[in-house]
């Protein structure tokens, strides 16, 4: 009976696991690296400049699944946001993600839409009216060799990567070091744009509700990965 009861329990496993694959329809993306917070350098005013991001000509964009389905949608950029930019290169910045400002694109009946959003505006998820804010301020700019890294191919994924960036995330009441890689050109004198697209395990800021594997209900989970986009344009003189 024990040997029967361990294989059952093996089988059982097995299953879950089986299951948990085939339902976690997240977008194919590279993988965020999470770490902790990296020390931010003071930029030399002397030297660097500084372009302020257009929100009218950006986005942050956000794809949360489930099995059976998914949501897409923006966050709002503040106009406080900044990159800066040292000989041609850009060095680093802040980008202000307004909280308060969540909208969901794929949900097109006002009522249900309504709804999404204000249980991604509740505790439940990023409880906007204690933390209407959150940052991403950037730390490192490393230029890379797109044909000697391993990317994820796909619309979910950064396209043409050049440069990894690596920065430090603040979420609510957690901050962690986040590193993915971009795409930075400037295509005019005092302007940069840079794009990426990366997944991001929830989790590590807290964000648990109805986590993978502490779902009462076994095909009610909501994927841990999300999939962030940013794509920034900077100028001078605005």
């Amino acid at each position: 009976m024990k040997s029967i009861s361990l294989f059952a329990s093996a089988i059982l496993v097995a299953g879950s696991l089986s299951f948990l694959s085939s339902c976690n329809n997240a977008p194919k993306s590279q993988e965020a690296e999470v770490a902790d917070t990296v020390a931010v350098v003071p930029q030399d005013t002397q030297t660097s400049k500084e372009l302020m991001v257009d929100p009218s000509a950006s986005a942050v964009t956000w794809i949360g699944s489930k099995p059976g389905g998914q949501h897409n949608g923006t966050l709002g950029i503040s106009p406080d946001s900044k990159l800066m930019v040292e000989n041609g290169m850009l060095t680093g910045g802040t980008i202000t993600i307004n909280m308060t400002d969540i909208k969901v694109l794929d949900i097109e009946e006002a009522e249900d839409n309504g709804k999404l959003v204000g249980h991604l505006q509740s505790p439940d998820f990023f409880a906007v009216e204690t933390y209407p804010t959150s940052t991403f301020t950037i730390t490192n700019v490393e230029p890379v060799d797109a044909s000697t890294i391993e990317v994820v191919e796909g619309e979910h994924s950064t396209e043409n990567p050049t440069h990894k960036i690596t920065g430090n995330l603040k979420m609510m009441d957690v901050e962690k070091a986040i590193s993915f890689y971009a795409n930075v050109t400037m295509p005019a004198e005092g302007e940069v744009k840079a794009s990426a697209k990366f997944n991001l395990d929830r989790t590590e800021f807290n964000v648990s509700f109805m986590a993978e594997g502490t779902a009462k209900v076994k095909d009610k989970f909501i994927n841990n990965t999300v999939n962030v986009g940013f794509d920034i344009t900077a100028k001078a003189g605005m």
